[in-house]
């Protein structure tokens, strides 16, 4: 190649390499390897690569109020990149990446038999442990695509620990087995400098209270909530869950004058959440037995968010309250309805738990969990 050539080749990847920075900003670079005896007896690339991306996938596909990384593999890299390969100049390419300030996770998974037995290392870097690599071996009689996304889970954990926790909050939600979780979160939190005002503290805290209310303990998760706004000054998910607990308490009338105050205050918040404020004002005047305010207020939640399926739920027992059986039928059948389209955020104790107006009532579990948050595979 000139120079001519080459020149004209390193200015026009040096634009591509900068437009794929700012597309690929926030991804996670995913790579696998396996020596060619896996890949003859047991695996294929393509398929060892799917298997752990898809777990990458599932792990970062949790609908929540935190961005979640983009999971893409190094085989789909952009065109400033190939171009620069095509030129031999892969190795000044990522140079010029990290010097215009894009240096993205990254995550590999090498497989290798050692004494004939299977192994894997992850390793990568990322924001938030830097560098990091582990061995690991099957489990007894555990399968090869088990193995597999078990090392991406722990990979995800290193790269984006909040996430993961909140996955595995998720996937444990049948079982109650929430040791991950809670060894998980309190890692990260233990690495955290003690600066008192932190969105990634008061995410975390916001998770192990949620996990305390799995354990039917409101007053313990009430404990993680208060740390968790005390975290996060502007925050309306710990708000939301503090008057979660206050109701499941049956101290009403402070979730109400908590949830007035925070509805005047969120109007650029998500539709989902401002919709889950007024169905927990509601909730918090059906205790207080001012029932035309709460159907105001469940009216307000289905017109800002009318696929959910808990407020027109409450809303039927509202109405069944108050003698009205055909609303109430209508207002279940609207509820089983939208159960297919529901969605809301995985911080929010109102997802999993139903709000409990009636007082002396313990924590339970609501009707309309996503089954797709749940899934595992």
């Amino acid at each position: 190649m000139d120079l001519t050539t080459l020149t004209a080749a390193l200015l026009v990847a040096f634009g591509l390499l900068a437009t794929d920075a700012i597309l690929h900003s926030g991804s996670v670079a995913v790579e696998v390897a396996a020596p060619s005896d896996v890949y003859k007896k047991l695996i294929d690339h393509d398929s060892l690569e799917k298997v752990f991306s898809t777990q990458l996938d599932h792990i970062a596909g949790a609908i929540s109020m935190v961005n979640t990384p983009e999971i893409r593999s190094t085989s789909a890299e952009g065109i400033g990149m190939v171009l620069a390969a095509s030129v031999n100049l892969k190795p000044l390419a990522f140079a010029l990446q990290r010097q215009m300030g894009y240096n993205p996770d990254r995550l590999r998974l090498a497989l290798f038999r050692q004494d004939t037995a299977l192994h894997g290392v992850v390793s990568g870097y990322g924001h938030w442990h830097g560098a990091f690599t582990q061995d690991f071996a099957p489990d007894n009689d555990e399968k090869l695509v088990d193995f597999i996304q078990r090392c991406a889970i722990w990979g995800a954990s290193q790269l984006a620990p909040y996430t993961t926790a909140l996955y595995l909050l998720q996937r444990h939600t049948t079982d109650g087995d929430f040791r991950e979780v809670i060894a998980l979160a309190g890692h990260a939190l233990a690495t955290m400098p003690p600066a008192p005002v932190s969105e990634e503290r008061a995410e975390l805290e916001n998770l192990l209270g949620l996990v305390q209310l799995f354990r039917n303990d409101p007053r313990a998760a009430r404990r993680y909530f208060d740390a968790a706004a005390a975290a996060s000054p502007n925050g309306p998910v710990p708000v939301l869950n503090i008057a979660f607990t206050e109701i499941q308490m049956d101290a009403d009338q402070a979730a109400a004058a908590r949830m007035r105050s925070l509805i005047a205050t969120m109007p650029h918040t998500p539709k989902p959440v401002i919709a889950t404020a007024h169905m927990t004002l509601a909730a918090a005047l059906m205790g207080l037995r001012d029932f035309d305010g709460a159907e105001a207020e469940l009216a307000a939640a289905l017109e800002v968010n009318p696929n959910s399926a808990s407020a027109p739920e409450l809303w039927a027992e509202l109405k069944a309250t108050r003698g009205d059986a055909a609303g109430a039928a209508r207002l279940d059948r609207q509820a089983l309805q939208n159960a297919s389209a529901f969605e809301n955020y995985g911080e929010l104790a109102a997802l999993y738990f139903h709000l409990s107006w009636r007082h002396n009532e313990s924590v339970t579990r609501s009707k309309f969990a996503i089954p797709a948050l749940m899934s595992v595979h």
